[in-house]
């Protein structure tokens, strides 16, 4: 996985590097940060927004569950002198800090937590951003579950190698749920000495309930866009980012 976050044109664990560069310069002016400004990285991986927001003067706190991704985080962060501090963990648990100036979840994580789970981190958010801090988050859009189709096949190295360091043969199964628009994606990943589970959830969300959802945890009417580089927004794109403010 932290190969695949590391390589600047693999798409399957973060945006290619071009993108993140992009998403950066645009949202650094769009969430009102500066030098000095204090920003909340959700689900940081290996830091790239963390590296590229930080060489700018901005103080980053970095979250996140892999200690290998955290690790080379970590390592870049000391060798270039960043301001950034990182702490593993699952972010609906770990200790997320006050008063920070703008939060990020960028790459639709949101997507693959549960109503509840969302309603936590929502509220967590709200508790960690001071007054008027502002929070950036993209999501799958119902119109991606339109083309989404269920799925069963086997293949040698599945994916092009990205479940396992050595060979493999990969099941993926897709399963849809269209009263809720839901996707649930099962890799079964088969080596010469172990098999592995994987199984991930997506909710393909309107513009409709991520607003009640903010709404809910006390934030405003959310600013869309088409997705994290601050295209505009359609209803006929595959995602759309959201950028709301804790009042």
């Amino acid at each position: 996985m932290l190969v695949q976050h590391l390589d600047p044109e693999a798409p399957m664990a973060s945006r290619a590097h071009a993108t993140i560069d992009q998403s950066v310069a645009w949202l650094i002016p769009t969430l009102n940060i500066t030098e000095g400004s204090r920003v909340l990285d959700l689900g940081c991986g290996p830091g790239l927004y963390a590296e590229r927001l930080a060489c700018r003067g901005i103080n980053v706190l970095g979250i996140d569950v892999s200690h290998r991704a955290l690790a080379h985080a970590h390592r870049t962060a000391e060798r270039e002198n960043l301001p950034v501090t990182l702490r593993q963990g699952d972010y609906l648990r770990a200790e997320l800090g006050t008063d920070h100036d703008s939060a990020i979840l960028i790459y639709e994580v949101y997507c693959a937590l549960s109503p509840e789970q969302r309603a936590l981190l929502l509220d967590r958010v709200y508790a960690a951003l001071r007054p008027g801090g502002k929070f950036l988050f993209d999501v799958a859009s119902s119109a991606r579950f339109d083309h989404v189709t269920e799925q069963h096949h086997t293949r040698a190295n599945l994916m092009d190698g990205f479940w396992s360091a050595e060979p493999y043969t990969g099941t993926h199964d897709t399963w849809t749920y269209p009263e809720m628009r839901l996707v649930l994606d099962h890799h079964t990943i088969h080596t010469r000495t172990q098999d592995r589970e994987f199984w991930n959830w997506m909710h393909c969300l309107t513009p409709t309930q991520v607003t009640t959802e903010l709404s809910t945890a006390g934030f405003s009417t959310p600013e869309l866009y088409g997705d994290v580089t601050g295209r505009d927004y359609l209803p006929t794109l595959p995602g759309f980012a959201a950028v709301t403010e804790c009042s």
